[in-house]
């Protein structure tokens, strides 16, 4: 692999395939990652964006795919395959409050109502109701 491209990049060294790493899922790691070109294995340390070690090559199994990858000459990716990631999804464990919908009339949906006091408790706004200047 090459050093060649920013840290989160690999290009690998058998079938010159670049395998992007996704900032979000790579950001802080240590671990093994599978070329989405030619499978070979790559160990590689990554601190806060920056690529400290690596890459060497590695036995399987790896421990993440690439986010993306795809030739140089731009003429293959691998999209939608087996041989890269998932792109990360939101949390389950989301704690905010849905926007109130409402329905018009004739059963069709508008957008939000107005915001009653209640929906105002935690959020920023909530000075404004108490008439407060913000801090």
């Amino acid at each position: 692999m090459s050093f060649a491209h920013c840290s989160l990049m690999l290009e690998c060294s058998k079938c010159q395939v670049i395998n992007y790493l996704d900032p979000f899922t790579f950001w802080f790691f240590k671990g093994k990652v599978k070329c989405a070109g030619c499978d070979a294995i790559w160990a590689i340390e990554i601190d806060n964006g920056t690529r400290t070690s690596g890459p060497t090559e590695a036995k399987p199994p790896h421990d993440k795919l690439p986010g993306f990858a795809q030739t140089k000459d731009y003429k293959k990716d691998w999209r939608s395959s087996d041989k890269v990631s998932e792109a990360p999804k939101a949390r389950p464990d989301f704690q905010g409050k849905p926007i109130p919908i409402y329905k018009n009339v004739r059963g069709k949906l508008v957008s939000g109502g107005p915001l009653k006091p209640e929906d105002l408790v935690g959020s920023r706004p909530k000075f404004i109701l108490e008439g407060r200047p913000y801090k």
